[in-house]
């Protein structure tokens, strides 16, 4: 394994869309090989990041983030929104899929929960994706892939501003039923507090130093292999991430005020799933699907053309999704099960485009 340096990149991690880049580039950099890497990310300012496949206008307050100068970006990973500031501390590793690794979240959350219990924390991995304590959430975890190369880590909240985060987001209701909560604030937690006594006054640097010490078995910094990226590096780097993850098509989708629908549905392991279309004359006559569910790889447009001009019951929506390789595209979801969400109306959700 291979520690990436990235405290030398000030002048680009000044840029939002940069950090959400870093992943892909590093996935694509042939100069490593098969190896496995690992770099952390520190966030500059505020911001909002949703996951790929995301709504922004269905899960996030833009008027506050307009409001307090936080900032919007978007990752290449699934995964669901997240609030992240200076108080915040993200590890990702860049692996490559060798058959029983890729989507394994627990692999690549075993460091972060040793130097959590070192530091006091009772933590454990909460659902497929997240670490917990005391029933909340500190951590989501999210999974992008390039080839046969993935990136995989996740926050660790340690001091993040909590007001901001629940006020940052609009999370779907669908979501909290499934976590038997009604709002953010009351789903997520700070860690800091569960720290021993003689970690309260740690800063996160050092909390840093401390998970590249179990996470490469050593107590000398000196001893870890690292590569700090160049002049080179960075350059391209923030080219790849001006170009695509700056961009305002890739941040901010296309908005679904135009659908007579918005349903969701949060199934366990999987992730949610939500519907944005219109149906006229009995029959879908435009469908979007968005989600936090992990799979971007997969092909949307397909599930979204095949529900395209099928009568709105639930033989033909099933019968349109079984025909669109769910698997490949979305992952394990049922047919039925998707169909259900869409033919019903306890499942509208409210989307806020303000």
């Amino acid at each position: 394994m291979l520690y990436i340096d990235t405290s030398n990149g000030a002048k680009y991690l000044q840029y939002p869309y940069v950090s959400q880049a870093t992943s892909e580039f590093l996935e694509k950099e042939s100069q490593f090989g098969d190896e496995k890497l690992l770099f952390f990310f520190h966030p500059l300012q505020p911001m909002v990041i949703c996951g790929a496949n995301q709504d922004i206008y269905a899960e996030v307050n833009l008027d506050y983030l307009k409001e307090h100068q936080i900032e919007l970006a978007r990752r290449g990973a699934g995964g669901g929104a997240v609030y992240v500031d200076q108080g915040n501390l993200t590890y990702c590793y860049i692996d490559t899929d060798c058959g029983n690794n890729y989507q394994h979240f627990d692999l690549y959350a075993q460091t972060a929960l040793a130097v959590l219990h070192e530091l006091g924390v009772p933590a454990k991995m909460g659902g497929r994706n997240d670490l917990t304590v005391d029933g909340k959430k500190f951590s989501g975890m999210s999974i992008a892939r390039a080839g046969n190369r993935f990136s995989c880590g996740g926050t660790l909240m340690v001091d993040v501003n909590l007001e901001a985060a629940s006020a940052s987001l609009h999370p779907l209701q669908a979501k909290l039923r499934s976590k038997g909560v009604k709002s953010v604030h009351s789903r997520v937690t700070n860690i800091r507090r569960y720290f021993k006594s003689q970690y309260q006054n740690i800063t996160l640097p050092e909390i840093q130093d401390l998970f590249l010490k179990f996470a490469f078995q050593t107590d000398d910094l000196r001893a870890i292999p690292t590569y700090k990226l160049t002049n080179n590096d960075w350059q391209r780097l923030y080219q790849l991430a001006k170009e695509k993850y700056g961009s305002q098509a890739w941040i901010y989708g296309s908005p679904t005020q135009d659908d007579d629908y918005f349903r969701a549905e949060h199934f366990a392991d999987l992730g949610t799933i939500e519907f944005s279309f219109s149906v006229t004359n009995g029959l879908v006559t435009h469908c979007k699907i968005y989600g936090d569910f992990s799979l971007v790889s997969g092909d949307l447009t397909e599930i979204e053309q095949n529900l395209t001009g099928v009568p709105f019951n639930k033989k033909s929506l099933t019968e349109a999704f079984a025909n669109s390789h769910l698997e490949q595209n979305i992952g394990k979801f049922s047919p039925v099960a998707l169909a259900d969400v869409m033919l019903d109306p306890t499942k509208q959700e409210e989307v806020h485009y303000g």
